[in-house]
């Protein structure tokens, strides 16, 4: 099998000079100056790999180490498969939609009074049927 252009894949070029000590060719075909190096980036049955010890329950840290690669990029390659093949799921039931709008421009005017330096968490349950309401308590005093 002979040299194939990167972006058509024909086996139709000349050569067209040198870059970096390197033989450079150009695609009869589409006119791509290419040069004869190894495609970059892993192997996709590396990637193949990742997502199989993902979905088989491993961390996303451990299977990295196991790969010897990094953590964000072993992330990259879930995303890429996700977007790829997995159906986003549809919304079951009622949506809810909280807007906190109000809550901080009332806590922009008065920090002080309100206590806005906690932490507000609201968690969802399966008893909301009604309005939900974020408490912050007001700092200790020291």
């Amino acid at each position: 099998m002979g040299l194939r252009c990167k972006r058509c894949g024909s086996e139709e070029q000349v050569k067209n000079g040198l870059m970096r000590s390197q033989q450079r060719y150009r695609c009869k075909v589409c006119g791509l100056n290419f040069t004869d190096t190894p495609a970059r980036g892993k192997p996709l049955a590396l990637k193949a790999t990742a997502v199989l010890l993902y979905v088989s329950g491993l961390s996303v840290n451990r299977t990295a180490k196991l790969l010897g690669v990094s953590t964000p990029t072993i992330q990259a390659w879930l995303e890429q498969f996700a977007t790829a093949y997995a159906q986003k799921p549809e919304p079951e039931g009622r949506a809810v939609v909280t807007e906190l709008d109000e809550m901080w421009h009332y806590l922009k005017k008065s920090p002080s009074r309100s206590g806005s330096e906690g932490l507000g968490i609201v968690l969802q349950g399966s008893w909301w049927i009604g309005s939900a309401a974020v408490v912050i308590r007001p700092p200790a005093s020291a």
